[in-house]
């Protein structure tokens, strides 16, 4: 499924480090991320897209001795916070970047607000989950405009920028029906616990589960797609809404973990979790603890502390290259390594991996 990297080559000889840098912004830089995004992971390989166009040299931004950097959340939950700490380890390390997490609230309106200071201040670069992708892309061009780059993660942007890190919302999803569908013998009824329309992952995340059931396991039917917004308590709600009018209901895919676990509470408390596969998408520590205890069927799971690592090692090397954001042929792209956890393979994801 990976599709076939490509670089333009081009001699650095006589170039600066600086300048050097500035050249391969437009696509260099993200596929050496991307490669050592693949070999720090270990077996798995990342997808990586990048322009064989390598975009005009620019002159290089002035050095300086401190750099400011912030995260602009969606809101905070257990994904996003994780992000956060992978990224302020990074920062931390180098002794002059001031980094700062902010809280976008789950709203539109707010995050501009918060682009439009960031951008005001003068930041060296803005990480950014969109609450709406095509809500804050005005507010994405103006960092461009003003020369700050801008790197996405997991939710993109219409505005093309820097670069986008994501976990694989299709691919995995469609990994999950496969896996899924496997345990429920390849028939039965499946009921999905969904996020809210109009964010990118959400359609992702559903249209890879229903296409991998149409490809692997055609009689299964999916019985229900409703909202619970991410969220546990709403989908213990919704999840008994549904068992109420589906009894034979056989499987449940929360669109993210927490919704997922709301199903697990509720099969638990009808008695009935013995007859359910339940899956999850994410991988966060309380879903890979309900597998272990044979609640929780599986996940898809994603080191997203290793997410916000690499999505802030690339930054720190573009920001203190002195790369302007207009230096960008194209928009780089990473999609995460990932694998489906379930009882079986649980056990090979460590402490120090689990967030």
């Amino acid at each position: 499924m990976n599709e076939k990297s490509k670089v333009t080559s081009f001699d650095p000889h006589g170039l600066s480090r600086r300048r050097f840098l500035i050249s391969a912004a437009g696509g260099a830089s993200a596929i050496a991320f991307g490669t050592l995004l693949g070999a720090c992971q270990g077996s798995a390989t990342p997808e990586v897209a990048a322009t064989t166009e390598s975009a005009p040299v620019a002159e290089p931004k002035a050095a300086k001795d401190s750099y400011k950097m912030v995260f602009i959340q969606f809101m905070p939950h257990t994904v996003p916070t994780a992000w956060g700490q992978g990224i302020k380890e990074i920062t931390d390390i180098q002794q002059n970047i001031d980094f700062q997490v902010l809280d976008g609230q789950g709203k539109s309106d707010v995050q501009i607000s918060l682009m439009d200071t960031a951008i005001s201040q003068g930041v060296d670069a803005i990480f950014l989950q969109p609450v709406d992708s095509v809500g804050v892309a005005p507010s994405i061009k103006k960092a461009r405009d003003a020369g700050i780059p801008v790197i996405t993660l997991n939710i993109d942007s219409t505005e093309p920028h820097a670069a986008h890190v994501e976990m694989n919302h299709y691919f995995g999803a469609i990994d999950i029906a496969k896996t899924m569908g496997d345990m429920m013998g390849g028939k039965g009824k499946v009921a999905i616990l969904n996020a809210p329309p109009g964010i990118i992952i959400r359609d992702m995340r559903t249209n890879g589960f229903v296409d991998g059931l149409k490809q692997h396991h055609p009689n299964i039917e999916v019985i229900a797609d409703q909202v619970a917004d991410w969220d546990r308590k709403k989908a213990q709600d919704v999840f008994s809404a549904i068992l109420t009018a589906n009894p034979d209901v056989g499987g449940v895919y929360g669109v993210n973990d927490s919704m997922a676990l709301g199903a697990v509470d509720v099969a638990k408390s009808k008695g009935v979790l013995d007859k359910m596969v339940i899956f999850g998408n994410d991988g966060e520590k309380d879903a890979l603890e309900s597998i272990e205890k044979g609640e929780l069927s599986g996940t898809q799971y994603t080191d997203v502390w290793q997410q916000g690592r690499f999505a802030a090692a690339f930054t720190i090397g573009i920001a203190t290259g002195g790369v302007s954001a207009q230096a960008f042929g194209s928009q780089g792209h990473v999609l995460m390594p990932y694998i489906i956890a379930t009882k079986d393979n649980v056990s090979a994801i460590l402490p120090h991996q689990r967030w």
